[in-house]
C-alpha cells in the first residue's frame, strides 16, 4: 500500500513539474513575441522612402543602417565615438528623403515601444555610457581634422544632386504628409490602442523595479 502511495505521489510530482515547465515555457514565449513586436524594423520605411521622387530600392538599402541609430541608443553611441561614421550619419539624415522616412517612422507606435525599451533598458543605457569612458573615443576624435574619411560626408553639401534633391522634396506634396496626417481620424485608433494597453508601459515599471531603495545604515540614536 505504501508503495502504491509513493507511485501515486511520484506520479502527480512529475505531471505538476512538466506542467509547471510548460506554462514557464509558454509565458517565455509570449514575452518573446512581444518583445519581438515591440521592436521597430522599418517594415514600412521603404515604402516611406518610395513616396520620394527619384529613389530606388538600392539607395535605401544603403542608408538603412544608419536608420538605425535612432532606435538604438548603443548604435548612435558606437557612430557617435567614430567621426567618419557620425559625419556620414549627418549626411545621411541631411536628405529630404530620410527626414520624410524617419517623419513617418516616428509616428508609429512600435517606434514608441522600441524607444521605451531601449531607453529602460539599464544594460544597454550603460553600455552605450561605457563607450564615452573609452579614451579611444577622445583620441580619434582629436585625429579627425586629419582624416580625410571625415570631410567626404561633408562635401556632399556642395554637390548639385544635393540641392536637386531638396528642390524635387519641396515639390512633391508627398514630403507634407507627416504633418497632415493628424487630420485623419483613422490615425488616431493605433495610436490610442497604444495608449490604452497596459503593456505598452511594462518596460518603464520594470526600470522603476531595477530602483531598489537602499537601506538606511545610519545610527538611529
Amino acid at each position: 500500500m505504501k508503495k502504491l502511495l509513493l507511485i501515486l505521489v511520484s506520479l502527480v510530482s512529475i505531471i505538476l513539474a512538466i506542467s509547471l515547465q510548460a506554462t514557464v515555457f509558454a509565458d517565455e514565449e509570449s514575452q518573446s513575441a512581444r518583445s519581438q513586436a515591440m521592436e521597430h524594423k522599418f517594415e514600412k520605411a521603404k515604402d516611406y522612402y518610395a513616396e520620394c521622387k527619384h529613389t530606388s530600392g538600392e539607395q535605401f538599402d544603403a542608408i538603412r543602417p544608419y536608420l538605425k541609430a535612432f532606435t538604438d541608443i548603443e548604435v548612435m553611441a558606437d557612430m557617435m565615438a567614430d567621426p567618419a561614421k557620425f559625419m556620414k550619419l549627418i549626411q545621411v539624415v541631411n536628405d529630404p528623403r530620410v527626414m520624410h522616412v524617419m517623419m513617418k517612422c516616428s509616428t508609429e507606435p512600435v517606434m514608441w515601444d522600441t524607444w521605451m525599451r531601449g531607453l529602460s533598458d539599464p544594460n544597454k543605457m550603460m553600455n552605450a555610457a561605457m563607450r564615452f569612458m573609452n579614451p579611444m573615443m577622445y583620441f580619434n576624435w582629436a585625429m579627425a581634422p586629419m582624416n580625410p574619411q571625415t570631410y567626404g560626408p561633408m562635401m556632399s553639401m556642395m554637390s548639385p544632386q544635393y540641392y536637386v534633391n531638396w528642390t524635387n522634396a519641396m515639390a512633391n506634396p508627398a514630403f507634407y504628409s507627416p504633418f497632415f496626417s493628424m487630420m485623419d481620424p483613422n490615425w488616431y485608433t493605433p495610436r490610442m490602442q497604444w495608449m490604452m494597453n497596459p503593456s505598452s508601459f511594462a518596460p518603464m515599471f520594470q526600470m522603476m523595479n531595477y530602483m531598489q531603495p537602499v537601506a538606511d545604515t545610519s545610527d538611529t540614536e
